[in-house]
């Protein structure tokens, strides 16, 4: 064995991954150097020493998360979730009878052709290949086949990409008496509900949903704050369910927040892929990332969520959307124009809702002046056209046509547009199929100008406190008194 083949697998063996917490040999002699460079101590051996015996406390932990993605997931991870995906799930054992139990019969849901979708975006040169395309539609499938969750239907949202892991998300709507609720998300929020748990039980599928850990909502809103849209309204319409692989363990995301909504429109913030991470950011976040990347979820889908014009009515009753009977698909090339989509999920206004909170008008009140300009705002209806979105600085359309081919001469082209505003939605079009997907970092293309820091706080009074620990200042003797003192 020469030289170079020795080096190369000792590399290889310092670099495998712990399956514990995803740390590797060499990724630890590479931080301990650094800190012995950059600290320069008197006695080096002591460090090495110490970082060998307790390593997570040797190191400081650094604010900033490094801008290259750090292999932390264990390749025994992908592996279990392409099983989960290919393979049949395992059954119970019954221990009277040594037999597997019979399995639940699977769940009846409506869902997408995400293959057909799959090769939509393909002829686009827009979302994530045909292969992992296929991977979607299986993960789909075991999600809705699920009896345990018992959804009524299940859409791939998108792929959000981070530092260290990617979320892939799907969009659920439960059946009648399925919506999980704060027990159970309270049950959930344990080991499992990470982000990347380290096994699913064997009982059950892999795609038995597990709640991520959220801020505590509190119990009454007060007068200044608007209160949360209950699930299945507004912003809570879906449920969304994030996984690391496709096939793996998925986490429910928590219900969002107006307040939580409000305050990722004043922050960037790249996704780190652990739902329990801190959110560290100036103005302060209300919640972990499970919370922000909610957050950002319920901002793209209002903004990028959209359908062929024509294809969907307004119920003027229950003010949902219908499926028309004579809507007919346009050609491909014609679907990449702004006037051949419209969006179908509500406007999300500045005050964090779908629908605007409006306080108690007290008696012999004026509307204007009572209500600020939040309880005031009406956005655009469901059904709007892409022509009518704002555009951005220097009048740069909000989206961007997208051809399958150069040619128009080509049949049976696809069509769509490509969001400016953000950068990885797509929508697209072939025949009588069509889909909107996002891909990318959760970054909006906006200027971001943050915030002053808060006004610098008073001096201290000092001289108002008072002390028990020096002894109280002699009262002043009377001026009778001094007089008699002089005379003696």
């Amino acid at each position: 064995m020469s030289s170079v083949d020795s080096v190369t697998q000792a590399l290889a063996y310092l670099q495998v991954h712990s399956p514990n917490d995803g740390t590797s040999m060499y990724d630890h002699l590479v931080k301990l150097v650094g800190k012995i460079l950059e600290d320069q101590p008197s006695k080096a051996v002591d460090l090495l020493e110490t970082s060998l015996l307790v390593k997570k406390s040797t190191f400081d932990a650094k604010e900033s998360s490094p801008l290259v993605p750090i292999p932390v997931v264990p390749d025994a991870t992908q592996t279990q979730a392409a099983v989960s995906i290919f393979g049949d799930p395992e059954l119970p054992i019954n221990p009277q009878t040594g037999e597997p139990v019979a399995a639940d019969p699977p769940n009846e849901y409506e869902c997408e052709n995400m293959s057909a979708a799959g090769m939509v975006l393909d002829c686009l040169g827009v979302g994530l290949g045909r292969e992992v395309a296929l991977n979607v539609a299986l993960a789909a499938k075991r999600i809705g086949e699920d009896p345990k969750l018992g959804v009524s239907s299940v859409r791939f949202f998108g792929k959000f990409l981070g530092l260290y892991a990617d979320y892939y998300v799907f969009e659920v709507a439960f059946k009648p008496g399925k919506q999980p609720g704060e027990a159970q998300a309270q049950q959930g929020a344990g080991p499992a509900a990470s982000a990347e748990p380290s096994s699913s039980s064997s009982s059950s599928s892999s795609s038995s949903a597990s709640s991520a850990p959220a801020a505590a909502a509190p119990s009454s809103a007060s007068p200044e704050e608007v209160p949360v849209e209950p699930p299945g309204t507004g912003a809570n319409k879906y449920t969304y369910l994030v996984c690391s692989a496709l096939g793996g363990p998925l986490t429910r995301l928590p219900d969002v927040t107006p307040a939580q909504i409000k305050a990722s429109r004043r922050i960037k913030k790249l996704l780190t892929g652990r739902l329990t991470s801190h959110v560290s950011t100036y103005p302060a976040f209300p919640g972990n990332e499970a919370n922000y990347l909610r957050s950002l979820i319920a901002r793209i889908a209002a903004a990028t969520i959209v359908a062929p014009t024509d294809l969907f009515l307004v119920n003027e009753d229950t003010n949902e959307l219908e499926r028309s009977e004579d809507w007919e698909p346009q050609p491909g090339r014609e679907m990449a124009v702004p006037g051949g989509w419209v969006h179908i999920r509500p406007h999300l206004k500045s005050q964090g809702r779908c629908e605007v909170f409006k306080r108690e008008l007290p008696e012999d009140a004026d509307e204007e002046e009572f209500y600020n300009e939040d309880e005031l705002e009406e956005g655009p209806e469901l059904l709007a056209s892409l022509e009518d979105d704002a555009q951005l600085p220097g009048e740069q359309p909000a989206w961007t046509p997208l051809y399958s081919s150069a040619s128009e001469a080509v049949k049976k082209q696809a069509g769509g547009l490509r969001s400016l505003v953000w950068p990885g939605a797509v929508c697209g079009a072939r025949e009588a199929e069509w889909t909107c997907c996002y891909v990318g970092w959760g970054m909006k293309n906006a200027p971001f100008v943050p915030l002053p820091p808060p006004p610098v706080a008073a001096e201290f009074d000092w001289g108002a406190v008072e002390t028990q620990e020096l002894e109280l200042k002699p009262e002043t003797p009377p001026p009778e008194e001094e007089d008699e003192e002089e005379e003696d």
